[in-house]
């Protein structure tokens, strides 16, 4: 295997670096550029103009809804096993939680 040095060294690390480094830049460049689009006065502008509705939940209250944190998990009155908020019977022993 021959040696590699100098400019084509420079090259072949420049090549690995864009490799790397390039997805990742335009990965974020694209997110910052949809939070300026959203944030964007122009929104704001078609809203107050009728021509489209604001949103009736903002993000945060559908994540709440969502993820449903506003309800502790429920423990198993047999075995004590911790079982989601909304679970009818538990995971460990099936004894039902109603």
């Amino acid at each position: 295997m021959a040696e590699v040095t100098g400019p084509e060294l420079a090259f072949r690390l420049f090549v690995a670096g864009v490799s790397v480094l390039g997805p990742t830049v335009l990965y974020f460049g694209l997110c910052r550029f949809l939070e300026w689009l959203r944030d964007d006065e122009l929104v704001e502008h078609l809203a107050a103009q009728g021509v489209i509705e604001h949103p009736e939940m903002t993000t945060e209250e559908v994540l709440e809804k969502v993820a449903d944190t506003g309800s502790a998990p429920r423990r198993c009155t047999r075995c004590g096993a911790r079982n989601a908020s909304g679970a009818s019977a538990c995971r460990n022993c099936s004894t039902s939680l109603e």
